[in-house]
């Protein structure tokens, strides 16, 4: 049996002897890849345009945005080795510092470039499923990637998933190719590609041994003779020689400027007890640490360091206030190893599910700005169950497609070992879209050829992958995005569009306290007096029955300021 491009073909394939040929234009590599490319960067562009004049946050960033925004304008300004140890990975920052002080610091000329890689990126899937497949595939998963409102999305952000994904993509793609024929030069390249993407976000570290452990079993090798076991360590040395050249430079840095031995950035600790605690979901969440906030780096480093130095009674490096929290995460492992096995089949669950599980920004309150994201794009609840049952059925060829299923296993270790965040998994959907757009060339084929067993064996899987994907996991936080988003209007002076963004937050979680806050907040500085003593009002009443002393205080003080009457009550009689 044959393949489309009559290369021979696999036990996952579909038999087909009517695929051995395709159209002559599926044939035109170039024209295909540029086509995809000049199409995702169109979108992309009128994404932009759609986002600049009405998304707050396009020049505005918050959370990692703003701290990425603020580091670069510190490089661009000769401020390349900075103060203390990295809190985030470095790469992301440096290239936009560099890209500053060329361009300056110009947010939207930045998103631009990231437009470009985007579109880069698409073409990057293709690429790879060209690689490993065949022609329908390839167009297929590239026009998927294309269309994935998740890639569209990202590109008017700044985050490190922009330069993160394509960093994945070409280290797999490099894998791939070398595994087949690689020489020295071939695995330096992906060592370095590696390096590279693991100081975007350390979680790509983790492929690291899967693809050295590959290599060093010839896994997928077209050599002939066998490669010797000589030349695999040599190999697997360039392999470890590319990742060390582009990391090293970073952990001396950060043993010089702080005296601390910490590879790229310091806070694996506290994420892993953010995602191994008493009170984890799966999710990223802030913890009850201390009395600080948790809910950007700047402030999650400090409160988390106060609270170990606190317990330790001594001041700690970043590395020691890691290795605490570190420990404090093995001790809810130890003593509720029930508990917490039940927590990592949700992380599963959670990570294998449709929906996008955000911290930073959500992709609903981006909507409204953007009429391409309210189009009805591609998304998880079509790529996830088809990308499964493609790795499922392309099994056969495990050893030649290795690097793929090690780098989405990669992706879904780090989300076992911390917790799931879309942007954290979104590395490893474009290999999910390669194997969904497999899948659907499969089923095509069977369903062509009238494989009646197959495509029941298919069907029955994709009976118990949709359903499981689709599991009502997370709870519904909307509340949140609109409370943030309310926040970043009223601190650009757009009080209209604030006031409309907490009463949608309220709408969404009448007992979200802080919703109702700060609505008061602007109601008062408004004029608006009688809205705002009634909002005052009920969070008083909401702070006896919780026994908030803090809100308590803050409601009564406004009150006073709004002259209205004072309340006899009897705290022990609150209810």
């Amino acid at each position: 049996m044959t393949m489309v491009d009559g290369q021979k073909a696999s036990a996952g394939s579909a038999p087909s002897s009517r695929s051995a040929s395709v159209p002559r234009w599926l044939a035109r590599d170039a024209e295909i890849g540029a086509g995809l490319f000049i199409a995702a960067l169109a979108l992309r562009l009128l994404h932009l345009r759609q986002i600049t004049n009405l998304d707050p946050y396009f020049l505005s960033p918050a959370v990692d945005g703003a701290l990425y925004h603020a580091w670069a304008q510190q490089i661009a300004h000769g401020d390349w080795i900075g103060e203390g140890v990295f809190i985030l990975g470095p790469l992301y920052p440096y290239l936009m510092g560099a890209f500053y002080g060329l361009a300056g610091p110009d947010l939207a000329l930045w998103k631009m470039l990231q437009a470009w890689i985007g579109a880069g990126s698409c073409v990057l899937v293709w690429w790879l499923a060209r690689e490993v497949f065949d022609r329908r595939v390839a167009l297929l998963a590239g026009v998927v990637a294309l269309f994935y409102e998740m890639l569209i999305f990202y590109g008017g952000t700044v985050m490190v998933v922009n330069i993160q994904v394509p960093l994945v993509l070409a280290a797999t793609l490099a894998s791939v190719k070398a595994l087949r024929r690689g020489q020295f030069p071939s695995w330096l390249g992906v060592g370095i590609l590696l390096g590279l993407s693991a100081l975007a976000r350390q979680t790509t570290l983790l492929y690291v041994p899967l693809v050295a452990a590959a290599l060093a079993l010839a896994l997928g090798s077209h050599e002939t003779p066998p490669l010797s076991l000589g030349r695999r360590a040599r190999y697997v040395a360039a392999l470890l020689l590319g990742v060390v050249l582009m990391v090293l430079p970073f952990t001396v840095r950060n043993i010089v400027v702080a005296d601390d031995f910490v590879i790229v950035n310091s806070t694996g600790g506290m994420n892993l007890f953010m995602g191994n605690n008493p009170d984890a979901d799966g999710r990223w969440r802030p913890p009850r640490v201390g009395a600080g906030r948790v809910d950007t780096p700047g402030a999650m480093q400090e409160t988390f360091a106060g609270v170990a130095e606190t317990q330790s009674q001594r001041s700690l490096r970043p590395s020691e206030v890691s290795a605490y929290w570190m420990g404090r995460a093995f001790d809810f492992m130890l003593a509720e190893p029930g508990r917490w096995l039940a927590l990592e089949a949700r992380k599963f669950l959670l990570f294998i599910n449709e929906n996008e599980v955000w911290n930073n920004r959500s992709i609903e309150i981006s909507r409204p700005f953007s009429v391409l994201l309210r189009f009805p794009l591609l998304h998880l609840g079509i790529i996830m169950p088809l990308g499964l049952l493609g790795m499922g059925l392309a099994l056969g060829r495990w050893r030649e497609l290795f690097p793929l299923y090690a780098m989405v296993a990669a992706y879904l270790g780090s989300a076992l070992i911390f917790f799931v965040v879309s942007r954290y998994r979104m590395p490893a959907i474009p290999i999910l879209i390669v194997f969904a757009a497999y899948a659907a060339v499969w089923l095509f084929e069977s369903a062509r050829n009238r494989k009646l067993p197959s495509l029941l064996a298919a069907g029955l899987a994709l009976a118990v992958l949709v359903p499981v994907t689709q599991l009502e996991l997370a709870v519904p936080d909307e509340f949140m995005a609109h409370y943030n988003l309310a926040n970043r209007y009223r601190e650009n002076g757009e009080v209209d569009q604030a006031i409309e963004s907490y009463r949608v937050s309220i709408e969404l979680n009448p007992s979200f306290n802080s919703s109702l806050n700060n609505l008061a907040v602007v109601y008062q500085q408004l004029g608006r007096r009688e809205e705002a003593i009634g909002l005052w009002e009920e969070l008083r009443r909401r702070a006896l029955k919780q026994y908030d002393s803090e809100l308590l205080e803050r409601a009564e003080r406004r009150l006073r300021t709004l002259g209205a009457p004072p309340m006899n009550y009897s705290p022990r009689s609150s209810d």
